[in-house]
């Protein structure tokens, strides 16, 4: 922030302005008088026109360089940090195959480096909620991942239980830059639907971004260099994130042991009805999410007789979802309420799904899923507005982190369930998929406003 010396020209006809220091302040009649506002402590600024964002302690602020490069820096230390996770899908499994020969053992390291998120959870958001330093956090949490997947890379030089146990140790860091960071994202950028709609950009470009990057290195270098780039992807993350001022989500300090504050943060989330119906549709979609690569490719290989078309398919999906995502993050949804944006893209996105199983030609079917993903974005970037005005400071960390955890342990259920089916009638499979999604939305439908009750935690 930076202190203002200057005279405010922009007035209407007859209207008498002050000029504006930190020993001054607008006349009430004064047009700009309305541009300044009261900020509470840690909350960050609102660009309004003219570049005047508020006022604090007296003093009036302006858009300062640290609110106009923060979005740019949170999707920079975002990207970094989140690409690991994303990219360990593609580079255990085949450097398990290049070491030893064993695809038995790429799944066990991508489990051990994706389970833990959901028992971790918890523990990350209470964390977070209780810390007066959550940059702190934040950096180790980085820096744990980037040291776990440098050993990840050391798969066939040392021993096999050293590499599982660095990754899951790598699997408790996640929560806190996906869910976690998330929870932070409004301290960094404003206005809201903006952050938010900025942090669902980070999501898809580092889940796109990760596997793009592990296979561009495995095809110039090696699975074991991959992996190592994803470790150095993390540590440039923490890097990234020290250049973040974050605001804690609490400023007194707080008796209450960490089981309490994990217990009341999970008793608010099942208490209030408006987060709980929040949290179990978007939950319900990541099964759908799951099971639908498995089921495009299964569709690919009964319909165009090549399972290498399901690639394209859910590549089509991706590759929507993220070009919505840049979309809403320069424009974001500003005259519709979140729970009509979440609701709405949830039912779309399942009826366009379902609806791609019926055609029979691929070009058809890539176009609707493509679309599909196109709906998602919005709904991601709704879904984080929810979280955060349904839930108190207090706790907020625990809505993000179990919310996450709760959608990748679902997103595992998906894959695992479909899997028996895998030989049914493809079509079916995909349009149970839709039906997902759509169900999804229709949890959503007795939603209704409410405010977040105060909790002591």
């Amino acid at each position: 922030m930076r202190r203002i010396s200057t005279t405010i020209h922009h007035r209407s006809p007859g209207t008498r302005c002050h000029d504006v220091s930190h020993r001054t302040s607008p006349s009430p009649d004064c047009p700009v008088a309305t541009l300044f506002r009261p900020l509470k402590h840690g909350q960050a600024l609102g660009a309004l026109p003219g570049g005047t964002v508020g006022m604090m302690g007296g003093v009036i602020i302006a858009e300062s360089d640290e609110q106009r490069f923060g979005a740019a820096r949170y999707l920079v230390a975002a990207l970094l940090s989140r690409m690991a996770s994303a990219g360990g899908t593609v580079v255990f499994p085949i450097l398990a195959i290049r070491e030893l020969n064993d695809v038995g053992v790429g799944a066990l390291l991508v489990a051990a480096s994706l389970a833990p998120s959901v028992v971790i959870a918890p523990l990350a958001g209470a964390l977070l909620d209780s810390t007066r330093r959550p940059r702190l956090l934040f950096v180790g949490a980085g820096l744990v991942s980037a040291v776990g997947y440098a050993t990840g890379a050391l798969l066939g030089i040392v021993p096999l239980p050293v590499v599982v146990i660095a990754l899951l140790a790598a699997g408790c860091a996640t929560p806190f830059v996906m869910g976690g960071m998330s929870s932070f994202v409004t301290s960094v950028i404003a206005p809201e639907r903006t952050a938010f709609a900025t942090d669902t950009l980070a999501y898809g470009v580092s889940g796109v971004g990760g596997p793009a990057l592990s296979a561009v290195v495995i095809a110039a270098a090696s699975p074991r260099a991959a992996a190592l780039a994803l470790a150095t992807a993390s540590a440039l993350g923490a890097l990234a994130i020290l250049s973040l001022r974050l605001a804690p989500h609490r400023h007194e300090r707080t008796d209450a042991g960490l089981l309490r504050r994990i217990a009341t943060g999970t008793g608010y989330l099942v208490r209030h009805r408006p987060l709980l119906l929040v949290t179990a549709s978007s939950t319900l979609t990541q099964v759908g999410a799951g099971a639908f690569p498995i089921a495009a490719i299964a569709l690919a290989a009964q319909r165009w007789q090549h399972a290498d078309e399901g690639a394209w398919i859910v590549t089509a999906f991706s590759v929507g979802s993220l070009a919505s995502a840049v979309v809403v993050s320069i424009r974001p949804v500003q005259s519709v309420r979140p729970a009509v944006v979440l609701t709405t893209g949830f039912a779309l996105t399942g009826a366009l799904i379902a609806l791609s199983a019926v055609g029979g030609d691929l070009v058809v079917t890539l176009a609707l899923v493509a679309v599909a993903g196109v709906c998602s974005a919005p709904s991601t970037a709704a879904l984080f507005e929810l979280r955060t005005v349904n839930s108190p400071p207090a706790v907020r960390a625990q809505v993000f982190t179990v919310g996450a955890g709760l959608r990748a342990a679902a997103s595992a259920a998906g894959a695992a369930i479909i899997g028996p089916f895998a030989g049914a009638d493809a079509g079916l499979l995909v349009a149970l998929v839709g039906f997902g999604w759509m169900a999804s939305a229709a949890i959503m439908l007795p939603y209704r406003t409410q405010a977040p009750a105060p909790v002591n935690a």
